[in-house]
């Protein structure tokens, strides 16, 4: 038997729906990078944030079926009092995947973001103070939830509180959510809107930048999700139909950490993408086996075939040689030259070739 009411189906249809997307981008996350063998240590801490992240699901589908967000009334009738229990269990288990889950994420959106800006220290700089500020925000938190009630389990048992057990008041487990989730959503923005001055005067067209700036700036919808959790946060010191009210609590924050990991995982998809719009595998072979930027069709310059974006100190320092060979046809020296760090000795820098087609037409 279980309690399944009031607010929980939206809580659990929530939490299935996102846990789907989440899951399904990062198989494509997976595909993309390993088909490109282009794995790095983004796409390492984002598969770290899978562990926390099943928690955080755990807690949520398990609170959705054992009393978070039911109310008091269902909860009083008969056989239904030990779902009361039950729910603020899964409430701390949530709280903990909660915290744990969201360092990794927007980890790895920060580490994406510090190898696009390899050569520009200012911008790695703020990610490091980004990455500073989180993580030692949701430790603080995390260690908050876990000694908030000595024993852990008084949290749920209320028979401890009786016999010596202790839970702080409820407002300073509240004053703690506020102050982490003004820090999420701080540093969400800042990583949000860093690829706008990072990608102004780097040499691609414009589209592209825009596309680049887009996909990461979807990591204002996780802010978003984080600014109304923060309306909610004030039923943690609700007395009155406490589980009903902190369903919100519950579902907004998984919906931080779900699409926070849908936003890290769209931003690698750029082949996928290419895919689909010209309808070809042909084009993402050529890509994949470019060992440096690959050429459009035009000779623009695109993406490298590690990262969606390649530092931009690398784009700045290109040479370009180009022979016109018989009309239609490939020349040898049809290549564009990408030559790094002028002056280093042999084996110090890389030189990065890739073929074009030059087509001409009467």
């Amino acid at each position: 038997m279980v309690v399944y009411a009031d607010a929980a189906p939206g809580l659990a249809a929530t939490t299935i729906l996102l846990t789907t997307l989440a899951l399904v981008t990062f198989g494509l996350r997976a595909y993309c990078r390993l088909s490109r063998r282009s794995w790095g240590p983004e796409d390492w801490i984002m598969t770290a944030a899978l562990a926390p992240f099943f928690v955080l699901v755990a807690g949520c589908l398990g609170g959705a079926f054992n009393g978070i967000g039911a109310h008091t009334t269902t909860l009083a009738k008969p056989g239904n009092e030990k779902y009361s229990a039950e729910a603020q269990k899964f409430f701390l288990i949530f709280e903990v995947g909660y915290c744990s889950a969201i360092i990794p994420i927007k980890l790895s959106i920060s580490w994406m973001l510090i190898r696009v800006a390899e050569g520009r220290k200012i911008y790695v700089y703020v990610q490091y103070v980004v990455i500073t500020m989180f993580v030692l925000m949701n430790i603080i938190a995390l260690i908050f939830i876990l000694i908030n009630c000595i024993p852990v389990e008084a949290a749920w048992d209320t028979e401890l509180l009786k016999n010596g057990g202790h839970c702080q008041p409820s407002y300073v487990l509240a004053d703690v959510y506020y102050a982490c989730t003004a820090v999420n959503i701080f540093t969400d923005w800042v990583t949000a809107f860093l690829p706008v001055p990072l990608l102004w005067n780097v040499q691609i067209n414009r589209n592209t930048k825009i596309s680049i700036i887009g996909l990461m700036g979807l990591g204002i919808f996780a802010s978003l999700s984080a600014c109304i959790r923060l309306k909610y946060t004030v039923a943690l010191t609700s007395q009155t139909d406490y589980l009903f009210e902190v369903a919100n609590v519950v579902i907004w924050g998984f919906a931080e950490n779900g699409i926070g990991m849908m936003v890290g995982n769209i931003a690698t998809l750029r082949p996928l993408f290419r895919i689909l719009r010209d309808g070809k595998t042909s084009d993402y072979n050529n890509y994949h086996q470019s060992p440096g930027f690959s050429g459009s069709r035009s000779g623009g310059a695109m993406f490298s075939r590690n990262y969606e974006l390649e530092s931009g100190k690398n784009l700045n320092h290109t040479t370009t040689e180009v022979d016109h060979g018989p009309r239609g046809s490939l020349s040898d020296g049809d290549s564009q030259k990408d030559i790094l760090e002028n002056g280093q000795k042999p084996g110090q820098a890389d030189i990065l070739v890739n073929r074009q087609v030059m087509v001409t037409y009467d």
